[in-house]
């Protein structure tokens, strides 16, 4: 399938880089397209009126990771330098940017300024001054950029005044787990005031974990291959534990609609399905997903899908395609390019897919 047929010029369309507290909006008040697959109709409404098209006994799954600070500090003898944490890789290993100066080399051990517990040990070097490099004890890194971190920002264009007073807003009401160097996003348009009206009207919540990477930096979101297949995503950790494990299990053999926030929890729970029978049971796991979702993908797990509005000949829009059907999704984004005003991205506005 050809890439250009994700295509679309999003002209001066807004892409906030600020969340909607910050903007002196309600998380929920956003606009929101709907997608009714049965029918092949589209509607525009709020976010809030997603409580309308759900059903007592569905189960919402959610994403529970939040984004963390990605830069710290090391030093090696009388040199200071700037580690900023792009992703982490499956071998144990982390890719990080570092300012270039003289002594970097393979080999070479840094140490922490605020944890002098943490060091940083140099393997190999990638492009565009990035780096292979292991940190010990790993256990370590997501505690000291939770306490110690700050956010040098070449990928979310975050406001470092904003992000250091008021890191709340870049998190869904019930993250809780740090891990993620991008911000798992679709959840953001939930309020604890509505999912607790969610709650009330039988709809079950489960949650799992999958920390996102820093996508944008290392281009694994754009699709510059010419045929869709062609391209690669990084993998990503995910968790998914005993009771979301049951949760999820219990929906699929009563034949309730397992409704995904986000393609994070899309590529979470397929992976966990991928590659089992038909109507095997999914299994409690921790382990990496290098799962690419696009057309002709095979669903098991996912009913439904709240996600964002994602950019032209990208990963995230391929994938939306994958579920609701191109043809559908794409004239979408005409109606949404015809109609103004919406917005972009992360801290834009989303999408429900039924």
């Amino acid at each position: 399938m050809k890439t250009e047929e994700f295509d679309f010029n999003p002209g001066a369309r807004v892409m906030p880089s600020d969340p909607v507290e910050l903007r002196g909006k309600r998380r929920e008040d956003g606009r929101m397209v709907v997608l009714e697959r049965s029918t092949a109709t589209i509607k525009h409404t709020v976010f809030s009126t997603i409580y309308n098209y759900l059903q007592p006994g569905d189960l919402l799954v959610l994403n529970d990771s939040y984004i963390l600070s990605n830069t710290l500090s090391f030093q090696h003898g009388d040199e200071i330098v700037d580690v900023i944490v792009y992703g982490h890789e499956p071998d144990g290993a982390t890719i990080v940017r570092m300012e270039d100066w003289p002594q970097l080399r393979p080999g070479l051990t840094l140490t922490s300024i605020d944890d002098s517990q943490l060091t940083c040990s140099l393997l190999e070097s990638q492009p565009d001054q990035l780096w292979k490099v292991e940190f010990e004890p790993a256990e370590r890194l997501m505690g000291a950029l939770d306490q110690y971190g700050r956010r040098v920002d070449e990928t979310l264009h975050l406001d470092p005044t904003y992000w250091q007073t008021a890191p709340e807003a870049y998190r869904s009401v019930y993250a809780k787990k740090p891990g993620s160097l991008d911000i798992p996003s679709a959840g953001l348009h939930f309020s604890k005031e509505l999912l607790t009206r969610i709650a009330d009207k039988g709809v079950e919540l489960a949650y799992v974990t999958l920390h996102v990477g820093a996508t944008e930096v290392l281009a694994v979101r754009h699709i510059s291959a010419e045929e869709v297949e062609n391209h690669k995503v990084r993998s990503e950790f995910f968790e998914v534990g005993a009771e979301a494990a049951a949760q999820i299990n219990r929906a699929l053999a009563e034949k309730r609609r397992v409704i995904a926030v986000g393609t994070t929890v899309m590529r979470t729970l397929e992976s966990l399905a991928v590659h089992n029978e038909p109507k095997a049971p999914i299994r409690p796991q921790k382990a990496w997903t290098d799962l690419y979702i696009y057309p002709g993908f095979q669903f098991k797990v996912v009913d439904v899908l709240v996600t964002n509005l994602h950019r032209p000949r990208s990963s995230h829009i391929v994938l939306t395609a994958a579920f609701a059907g191109k043809d559908l999704v794409m004239r979408s984004y005409t109606e949404i390019l015809e109609k103004g005003g919406y917005e972009f991205d992360m801290f834009g506005d989303s999408m429900l897919i039924l």
